[in-house]
């Protein structure tokens, strides 16, 4: 039988710690390691293909902190969680080991999961390295790393990734958690332009604790 985790609070913990301080001025998007234009070149029209389908029981009513959530699987049903309804699809690949989906929020952020190349059977020590290297190698910077966290399903470890954007002389930060479930391990990353999450975290809370990789 699957574990349980005490979801809300170590979700929550997840958004507290990944909060930088201001670093001075607008901050631009990130992009992580796992941008999708080095993911392989199957990146898909939205709508060509069932990016992701349905998933009714994992739908949940509005709520005093967030509005409906419509209940999906990604990513070839590898992941299914509980969605914002106002989300839409930005891009997405379904090529097989390179498979993303990455939407953004009326709430001006970005979304996004990408399957990676990692063993669930792998120990959290060697995924770590392996991410922790492909992030040093971009250039960029892990400023918090390697904080537990949980969904209702999954353990796993988040981090905040600074990179230097050189044409405006100015920093920019995404919240990035590797999650494993039984079969697959998966990147999810938080994108916005401004020097907090807290503006969306109780949206985040409702949406990271529910999420599922099987």
């Amino acid at each position: 039988m699957r574990r349980r985790y005490h979801a809300r609070a170590l979700a929550t913990a997840a958004i507290a710690a990944l909060v930088p301080s201001a670093c001075g001025g607008r901050q631009a998007p990130a992009r992580t390691v796992f941008d999708p234009t080095v993911q392989g070149t199957n990146i898909v029209a939205v709508g060509s293909v069932a990016l992701e389908r349905r998933q009714p029981a994992f739908d949940v009513a509005a709520s005093k902190t967030c509005g409906p959530l419509v209940g999906v699987s990604v990513l070839n049903g590898a992941v299914l969680f509980s969605r914002p309804a106002g989300w839409m699809i930005r891009d997405a690949s379904d090529e097989a080991e390179h498979r993303f989906v990455r939407y953004v929020s009326p709430r001006a952020y970005s979304f996004a999961i990408y399957e990676t190349n990692d063993a669930p059977a792998d120990s959290w020590r060697d995924i770590l390295e392996r991410y922790e290297v492909d992030v040093a190698a971009a250039g960029a910077k892990a400023i918090g790393q390697r904080i537990a966290v949980a969904t209702n399903a999954n353990q796993g470890r988040a981090y905040t990734i600074e990179r230097k954007i050189e044409a405006v002389q100015a920093r920019s930060h995404s919240r990035e958690i590797l999650l494993r479930g039984d079969r697959k391990v998966v990147l999810v990353q938080i994108v916005t332009d401004e020097d907090s999450l807290s503006r969306v975290s109780d949206e985040l809370v409702e949406v990271l604790k529910r999420l599922e990789v099987r």
